[in-house]
C-alpha cells in the first residue's frame, strides 16, 4: 500500500496542504518513509511507525544522543506521538551506495575518498558517541554480546539454512560451530558505541559533501571492530581486498586512543564474519518471509566473502567445513 493510512493522511493535509506525497524504500524494519514536497519551502520526510506510540522511540532517544555527540543525523522537526509519526529533516536521495557504485578508485588504486570518509564517521561514532553513551540514561541498555550474536546464528540457521536454501536439519556441529563465532565476535577489550548497521545505504552524502547518518534506532554497545567491519564488508557494495588494510589504518588513527593494529585486524575479520553470517539470515527472511526481493543480490557477495575469509582465520576453519558440509558454501 503506498497512501498513507488516514491518520497521516489527515496529518499532511491540515501541516503540509498541497504537498506532493512519494513513498520511500525505506530499511527493513515496519516503519514506512514519505517524502513531502510542500508548496513552498524545503521537503521533510516522515517516518511512520503504523500505530500510536506512548513513550519516546529509540529514534528520538538515539537522535538526541548523537546530535550530543556531534554526529550528523536527520533534525527532528515534529513529532506526533498520537498517531505514531516523526517529521524529519530531508537529507536528500544521495546515499553513499549510489556514490560509490559510480566512483572509480583513486589513482594508484586505493579507495575511494568517499570510502575513506566513511571510515573515519565509523572513528568519530566510537571516539565521540561512546562517552555521549555513558553518561546517557541507556548507559546500561542494550549490547551486541555473545548472546545476542548467538541468537543472530539461530536467526541465519532458520532463515537462510533452512528457509532459503532448504536444509532440512542444522547438524549439532554446525550449531555448535556458529556460537563459538558468536562468543569470539562479542570478546572485545573495549565496547563503544555502534550505529550497529553502519553501510552505504544508511550513509547519505549531503550537499556539501559530508556525511549524515540514517537508521540509528539500533545503535548500541558492542565491539570495537563492529561498525568498521559493516563498512568494510558492506553487502551492497563491491569494496577491493587490497583496501581493507588502509582503511583499517585510518581507522585506527582517528580513534583517540588507537588499539594495537595486529589485534584489532583478528578481531576485524572474526566480527566481519559473524556480522555477514546474520546478514545472511535477515536477507533470507526478508526474502522468504517478507517478499523483499531488493536484498537479492547482495547474498552471492555475501557468500563469496565468506568463503575467502572463513579458510583464512585459524578459529573459522572449522566453521568453514561445517557449512561446505551442510551445502551452504562451496570449497
Amino acid at each position: 500500500m503506498n497512501e498513507p493510512r488516514p491518520e497521516v493522511r489527515s496529518f499532511i493535509e491540515h501541516r503540509y496542504a498541497g504537498a506532493t506525497v512519494e513513498r520511500l524504500a525505506g530499511d527493513a524494519s515496519y516503519r514506512i518513509f514519505y517524502r513531502l514536497r510542500p508548496v513552498t519551502g524545503t521537503s521533510v520526510v516522515l517516518m511512520d511507525y503504523g500505530s500510536p506510540f506512548p513513550e519516546e522511540t529509540d529514534d528520538l532517544h538515539l537522535g538526541r544522543l548523537f546530535r550530543k555527540a556531534g554526529l550528523r543525523v536527520a533534525e527532528l522537526l515534529h513529532s506526533a506521538p498520537e498517531i505514531g509519526l516523526l517529521v524529519l529533516e530531508d537529507l536528500g536521495e544521495t546515499s553513499l551506495e549510489s556514490v560509490l557504485t559510480r566512483t572509480e578508485p583513486t589513482r594508484g588504486g586505493g579507495p575511494p575518498a568517499a570510502l575513506g570518509q566513511a571510515v573515519e564517521l565509523a572513528a568519530r561514532v566510537a571516539r565521540s558517541g561512546t562517552p555521549v553513551l555513558a553518561a546517557s540514561e541507556r548507559a546500561t541498555g542494550p549490547v551486541l554480546d555473545a548472546e545476542r550474536f548467538r541468537f543472530e546464528m539461530d536467526f541465519f540457521l532458520e532463515h537462510f539454512a533452512e528457509g532459503l536454501r532448504g536444509l532440512s536439519k542444522p547438524t549439532t556441529e554446525l550449531r555448535e560451530e556458529l556460537y563459538g563465532l558468536a562468543d569470539r565476535a562479542a570478546t572485545t577489550p573495549t565496547r563503544v558505541l555502534c550505529h550497529r548497521d553502519l553501510h552505504s545505504r544508511n550513509l547519505m552524502v549531503l550537499d556539501d559533501g559530508s556525511l549524515a547518518m540514517v537508521d540509528i534506532q539500533d545503535a548500541r554497545w558492542g565491539p570495537d571492530s563492529y561498525d568498521l567491519a559493516s563498512l568494510l564488508r558492506d553487502a551492497y557494495v563491491e569494496i577491493d581486498e587490497r583496501w581493507l588494510e588502509p582503511l583499517m589504518e585510518k581507522y585506527l588513527r582517528a580513534l583517540a586512543e588507537p588499539p594495537e593494529p595486529r589485534a584489532f585486524r583478528r578481531r576485524l575479520d572474526i566480527v566481519a564474519a559473524q556480522r555477514m553470517t546474520k546478514a545472511l539470515g535477515s536477507f533470507g527472511y526478508l526474502t522468504v518471509v517478507k517478499r523483499m526481493n531488493r536484498y537479492l543480490d547482495a547474498i552471492p557477495r555475501t557468500v563469496a566473502r565468506l568463503e575467502r575469509l572463513l579458510p583464512s582465520l585459524e578459529e573459522t576453519r572449522p566453521l568453514n567445513a561445517a557449512l561446505i558440509r551442510a551445502g551452504l558454501l562451496k570449497s
